[in-house]
């Protein structure tokens, strides 16, 4: 579990650390400050074995990387600037201290396999009208900074992109760091559903969904079951509640959805983090202080760690609520607050104790 983490030159972030985190983390904010921001690093740092690591994020949000001209690649450094490498530091509970860190370098060997060329790709037209660069590469190491410097670097990844060819070589050095299993709840209800589906039918498969139905009885107490069909040749979620017809997941609104994918994906990342952006979306604000208390029970239940963004009055509300009724404790959530300083050009981050947050949902203080 995280204990810190300080961010460096990542996307709009130029300094910010976040101490004392808690098995459930919820980031509070406007919109653009760098709430997101902070998901995306923890990602990264423990992808960065997969070659689609930086492109990840950005279809998760609906986008299309562009993989011309460095944009990627860029689209991560403070105001699109390559000189402003990236570090991510983290302080483990076990004691360890790992450090990322993302530069966009030269390729400094005087020989490289530039590639192949088969006459199929003539054939069929495909040779690009775009004169090619191969001066830069993007690299990311990962460190042990609880080891002595000489033996710190424990992975290096290098990225290089040619035409819209994105390939990645990965060497670890001695035995590596073990990455944390970390799963990203989106804004996207298809990339949700998706991901669902595919975790739901092995725990279906293996009759393990008795704590998941147990769970989705606090929300809606007509549910029975939970069973997979398929519909046009498109698998889709279905619910038993107890009628002469079974009940699509569509039909059972969005609360019902994001609570599903939430327990779902919390006992497939066990032992690890989940990372969910903007929480209350499509959610009705009397759920709220469930979807909560479910997301701590969760966490000590499957040794998760959870990181949660917001903008919501209403989460703020029902942690003051659920804190006022003893049903969550201070060793359970973490709320902070970020926000960007345009004179200073820098983050500002404020954390309060849940006590602070009960005192300011009855005052109506703002801590968004």
């Amino acid at each position: 579990m995280i204990k810190n983490i300080e961010i460096s030159n990542f996307k709009i972030i130029e300094s910010l650390k976040l101490s004392s985190l808690k098995r459930v983390n919820v980031i509070a904010g406007k919109n653009g400050k760098g709430k997101t921001s902070i998901l995306d690093s923890i990602f990264i740092t423990n992808d960065i074995a997969s070659p689609d690591c930086l492109i990840k994020p950005i279809a998760f949000r609906g986008g299309s990387p562009d993989l011309t001209n460095n944009e990627l690649w860029l689209s991560y450094f403070r105001d699109f600037d390559r000189k402003n490498e990236i570090s991510i530091k983290m302080e483990i509970e076990n004691g360890m201290k790992q450090e990322t860190r993302v530069s966009i370098e030269n390729i400094k060997s005087d020989t490289s396999n530039i590639g192949t060329v088969s006459s199929n790709v003539i054939e069929r037209n495909q040779i690009s009208p775009r004169s090619s660069y191969r001066g830069d590469v993007l690299k990311i190491r990962k460190y042990d900074r609880s080891q002595p410097e000489s033996l710190s670097m424990k992975m290096e990844v290098t990225q290089q992109i040619s035409g819209n060819q994105l390939t990645s070589n990965l060497v670890k050095h001695g035995s590596g760091i073990d990455a944390t299993a970390t799963t990203f709840i989106t804004t996207s209800s298809t990339i949700n559903n998706s991901n669902t589906i595919s975790v739901l039918g092995n725990l279906i498969k293996n009759k393990d969904t008795k704590s998941i139905i147990e769970s989705m009885k606090e929300i809606n107490d007509k549910i029975l079951n939970i069973e997979l069909g398929v519909l046009n040749q498109v698998p889709e979620i279905l619910f038993d509640t107890g009628g002469d017809k079974l009940v699509g997941l569509s039909s059972m609104g969005e609360g019902v959805g994001k609570l599903l994918t939430i327990l779902v994906v919390s006992y497939s990342t066990k032992n690890g983090i989940i990372l969910i952006d903007e929480i209350e979306n499509g959610i009705h604000y009397s759920l709220m202080p469930s979807i909560l208390k479910t997301l701590v029970s969760q966490s000590h239940r499957n040794n998760n760690q959870i990181f949660v963004t917001t903008h919501s009055s209403d989460v703020v509300n029902s942690i003051a609520k659920l804190f006022s009724s003893g049903s969550v404790s201070e060793s359970d959530i973490s709320f902070t607050r970020i926000g960007y300083s345009e004179k200073k050009k820098k983050s500002l981050v404020n954390s309060f104790t849940l006590s602070e947050v009960q005192i300011s949902s009855e005052g109506k203080w703002e801590i968004r």
